[in-house]
């Protein structure tokens, strides 16, 4: 891994569990000083040690309790973010959840809140630090949106379109900042096992998670290789970053054959759908 990211000042949402945790903590072997956001204190202090612990003894670890849905907790969190690091040199906005439901069955309540926290949550975030940036002429944003960025599958219609919505800010924030001498890139996360993933599994439809059982592209990643490959992949100049191949296959078939992409995701629907209908047929026997 690459060791430029010593000295680094960095900021990261959703900095408590999941991949933004597992980027803090990549990053404070490599020497940065790191804070976290979120809006779990315990989950905060916890992760917090674990950075003491494995950090550079010069480096400055801390947290912030912050709610990214609301726009003026962000924008004072900012100010003393930028006061104890004494500047910012890379924002990562990770924050973000999922609820998966068939659309007609989710309150307006979950279609709003999905929006405030997976996209607004970024929005707010970028431009809480935007002045900053702008004023040191130089340093990287990071937004980590999803696989589901770029193409979505039964049951995860609202939480994509939250995600496809990072995607297309973040290719206009991109040409912005990029007048400053300020870089900005975006990330797309496959399924990873994260408490996240454990919570959405709850209440996920019967016949999208067959299908995911039967999808030839859906693998399920480690935190810690998402995190890695993450964290090495922000030093270059290419702006879409994936995990592996099973996520650079999906953009590219979606990419450049979107209707035969459909097609394939069409297919394991159906061959989900034949299953679950087998089984409950067997049952009754």
């Amino acid at each position: 891994m690459s060791k430029e990211y010593k000295g680094k000042r960095v900021f990261i949402t959703g900095g408590s569990s999941g991949i933004g945790k597992g980027i803090a903590l990549a990053l404070a072997k490599e020497g940065a000083s790191v804070i976290i956001g979120a809006r779990n204190s315990e989950n905060l202090e916890k992760a917090v040690e674990e950075l003491k612990k494995i950090g550079h003894p010069e480096a400055i670890f801390g947290y912030t309790i912050v709610d990214v849905s609301d726009k003026k907790q962000l924008e004072s969190a900012s100010e003393n973010i930028i006061k104890t690091l004494g500047g910012l040199d890379l924002l990562v906005c990770s924050s973000g959840y999922a609820q998966v439901g068939e659309a007609g069955s989710l309150d307006d309540s979950v279609y709003r809140k999905l929006m405030d926290v997976n996209y607004f949550g970024h929005v707010n975030t970028a431009l809480a630090f935007q002045k900053q940036f702008i004023k040191q002429g130089s340093g990287e944003i990071v937004f980590l949106a999803s696989t589901l960025a770029f193409f979505s599958v039964y049951g995860y219609g609202p939480y994509s379109a939250s995600k496809h919505a990072i995607s297309g800010f973040a290719q206009g924030f991109r040409q912005e900042m990029m007048l400053h001498n300020v870089k900005v890139k975006l990330f797309f996360p496959p399924t990873t096992d994260t408490p996240g993933l454990a919570k959405e599994n709850e209440d996920k439809p019967l016949i999208t998670k067959e299908m995911e059982m039967g999808s030839a592209l859906n693998k399920v990643h480690s935190i810690e290789s998402v995190s890695i490959a993450i964290v090495r992949w922000i030093p270059n100049k290419k702006f879409f970053g994936y995990t592996g191949w099973d996520s650079w296959l999906q953009y590219f078939l979606f990419r450049y054959f979107p209707e035969w992409a459909i097609k394939l995701t069409d297919s394991e629907l159906r061959g989900a759908q034949a299953r679950l209908e087998k089984k409950n047929k067997d049952r009754k026997k």
